[in-house]
Protein backbone atom coordinates (compact mmCIF):
# COMPACT_ATOMS: atom_id res chain seq x y z
CA UNK A 1 0.00 0.00 0.00
CA UNK A 2 1.65 3.38 -0.90
CA UNK A 3 1.66 6.17 2.00
CA UNK A 4 -0.10 9.82 0.90
CA UNK A 5 1.03 11.50 3.99
CA UNK A 6 3.61 12.96 1.77
CA UNK A 7 1.54 13.96 -1.10
CA UNK A 8 -1.16 15.32 1.51
CA UNK A 9 -1.38 18.89 1.94
CA UNK A 10 -3.06 20.83 4.58
CA UNK A 11 -5.89 23.61 3.13
CA UNK A 12 -4.85 26.18 5.25
CA UNK A 13 -1.24 26.29 5.94
CA UNK A 14 -0.61 23.94 2.63
CA UNK A 15 1.98 22.67 4.66
CA UNK A 16 2.56 18.57 3.93
CA UNK A 17 1.26 16.30 7.09
CA UNK A 18 3.72 14.53 8.90
CA UNK A 19 3.66 10.95 10.60
CA UNK A 20 2.85 12.32 14.22
CA UNK A 21 0.53 15.64 13.03
CA UNK A 22 -2.37 16.10 15.40
CA UNK A 23 -5.53 16.58 12.55
CA UNK A 24 -8.97 17.19 12.36
CA UNK A 25 -11.51 15.30 9.89
CA UNK A 26 -14.55 17.63 9.19
CA UNK A 27 -17.84 16.38 8.27
CA UNK A 28 -16.96 16.53 3.99
CA UNK A 29 -13.82 14.30 5.11
CA UNK A 30 -11.66 17.05 4.46
CA UNK A 31 -8.12 16.55 6.53
CA UNK A 32 -6.55 20.17 8.32
CA UNK A 33 -3.95 20.65 10.99
CA UNK A 34 -5.60 20.58 14.46
CA UNK A 35 -3.95 24.04 14.93
CA UNK A 36 -5.07 25.80 11.86
CA UNK A 37 -8.57 24.71 12.37
CA UNK A 38 -8.69 26.43 15.64
CA UNK A 39 -6.64 29.44 14.65
CA UNK A 40 -7.76 29.86 11.29
CA UNK A 41 -10.16 32.75 11.33
CA UNK A 42 -10.19 34.17 7.44
CA UNK A 43 -12.89 31.81 6.49
CA UNK A 44 -15.87 29.48 8.38
CA UNK A 45 -14.84 25.96 8.65
CA UNK A 46 -17.11 23.02 8.92
CA UNK A 47 -18.06 21.12 12.11
CA UNK A 48 -15.35 18.38 12.90
CA UNK A 49 -16.24 14.83 12.52
CA UNK A 50 -13.20 13.68 14.57
CA UNK A 51 -9.85 13.95 15.92
CA UNK A 52 -6.80 11.81 15.11
CA UNK A 53 -2.85 11.60 14.22
CA UNK A 54 -1.76 11.05 10.81
CA UNK A 55 -0.32 8.07 11.14
CA UNK A 56 -1.17 5.13 9.67
CA UNK A 57 -2.75 3.01 11.75
CA UNK A 58 -5.14 6.48 12.36
CA UNK A 59 -5.16 6.31 16.23
CA UNK A 60 -7.75 8.80 17.91
CA UNK A 61 -6.44 11.65 19.85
Amino acid sequence: MVSILGNLRCPICRETFKRQDKVVLDIINKVIHWECYYTCTERELFPIQRRMVASEDNRDV
